[in-house]
């Protein structure tokens, strides 16, 4: 068995594609059901963020394991879309291998692989989906033993390397972007801005700590759930509404920031186009950070609208990218080093299994010969107590051969250190030549 990573990310997928291959978080124990009924493998974790979507897990089934993935984007249309929509994502599926893939795993939980360079939300995410995928039953012992090691080298990354230094975000880099968009426009700013947020989740809730050093004039907060949009408005301030008020809240927005779970849009253009007359042609920035998208796309093109999404924060990214490129390449060796070791010691593992298999079963098959000739022998009205003593005698004789000769071998050849590694081996206790 080989442990394999199968995705796409930000690197080389657009927001349009990742969006249509997301693994909900509600609904990765059916994902993952439905992929270990498939008998392609015995171990797997899904990861779905905004950047990227990836399977990891232990298998032969190469081939089978990239369809599976490819199906997962399969939206309900026609057959013809969606055989378009498997060979773009094959197109640019990635996959990686053996130590590779530990690398990769290891590299994306200290936010090696994110598009905000070390941003520390990732390492949260790969712990939730692995404690989804272990409640799923999707978990054994070698992906146990790896995310251990995972979660203890970003632990270390993060405090040995300058990766975790005045770390950024997702949040905070919408929010460098958002200043610099409003200084542009009559130099205006946060405190003259009304602020509508969409969601109730991790992202937003950075979006609040930062509007909570440089306040808005004035912030809503809606979500499907109000009694959670309630609990954030208790913590940080503004108002908690419902998305049923989206219509009356846009016209008076100045800034939209939207990061909710949804599988569909919660604002559509036709919503936005009946706003535009109440807005009297004031301008609307809209921050989309959800994957899949909570704007519908056609509403970049209604006059007044500035939408952006996550993918067009990476010209500011790029910038911290080059601050932190020498702490990214010493970490990049660290997980180098200990993907290495955990490989060898992954290999060693698995020798001793198959050892350990290959000796259990040569031990069950004496004993089932040994066995089948005692049944025999009872079968005729032998002596019971004659018949079992003959069966440990003869299973003794049987599991004593092998090695007898090897030792003695070992011991005509001077061999001492195998002489040691048996007792070790074996546990015999040392020989107390007094007692004779």
């Amino acid at each position: 068995m080989s442990i394999i990573v199968c995705g796409i990310n930000h690197k080389i997928a657009s927001v349009a594609l990742r969006e249509k291959i997301f693994f909900a978080l509600e609904k990765l124990p059916l994902y993952l059901q439905d992929l270990l009924s498939s008998g392609l493998t015995k171990e797997a974790v899904l990861l779905s963020t905004c950047n990227r979507s990836e399977l990891y897990c232990e298998t032969e089934e190469l081939d089978g394991i990239k369809d599976w993935f490819c199906r997962q984007g399969i939206n309900g249309k026609s057959e013809n879309e969606n055989e378009t929509l498997r060979h773009e994502l094959r197109s640019v599926l990635y996959v990686y291998q053996g130590q590779k893939a530990v690398e990769h795993i290891m590299g994306v939980a200290c936010g090696l692989d994110s598009m905000v360079l070390g941003e520390p939300e990732i390492l949260g995410q790969v712990k939730v989906a692995f404690s989804e995928s272990c409640t799923a039953g999707a978990v054994g012992s070698v992906f146990h033993r790896l995310f251990q090691q995972v979660f203890a080298i970003a632990k270390e990354i993060r405090s040995t390397t300058a990766i975790g230094a005045c770390p950024m975000s997702i949040a905070s880099t919408t929010m460098i972007l958002v200043k610099r968009l409003l200084n542009s426009r009559s130099n205006q700013n946060i405190a003259d801005a009304k602020v509508l947020l969409l969601g109730a989740g991790d992202t937003i809730q950075l979006i609040l700590r930062y509007l909570q050093n440089s306040p808005a004039k004035k912030t809503w907060i809606a979500n499907r759930c109000i009694e959670k949009a309630a609990q954030l408005t208790d913590i940080y301030g503004g108002e908690a509404v419902n998305l049923n008020q989206l219509a009356t809240l846009v016209p008076q927005t100045d800034l939209m920031i939207t990061a909710t779970a949804s599988l569909e849009p919660l604002v559509t253009a036709a919503l936005l186009k009946k706003t535009l007359a109440a807005r009297n042609k004031k301008p609307l920035i809209i921050f989309d950070l959800a994957v899949p998208r909570d704007i519908e796309p056609e509403a970049a093109f209604l006059p007044g609208i500035q939408l952006y999404c996550i993918d067009d924060l990476k010209t500011i990214i790029q910038e911290n990218h080059t601050n932190r490129q020498h702490a990214a390449e010493k970490a990049q060796e660290v997980i180098r080093i200990k993907s290495e070791a955990w490989m060898l010691q992954q290999r060693s593992q698995d020798q001793v299994s198959d050892t350990i298999r290959a000796y259990r079963e040569q031990i069950e098959a004496i004993c089932e010969a040994e066995l089948v000739k005692a049944l025999g022998q009872l079968a005729k009205q032998q002596d019971a107590e004659t018949v079992l003593r003959h069966f440990a005698y003869g299973v003794t004789n049987k599991l004593l051969h092998a090695p007898s000769v090897q030792l003695r071998q070992a011991g005509s050849e001077g061999r001492l250190d195998i002489l040691r590694l048996a007792k070790q081996l074996l546990t015999i206790p040392e020989f107390d030549q007094k007692a004779i």
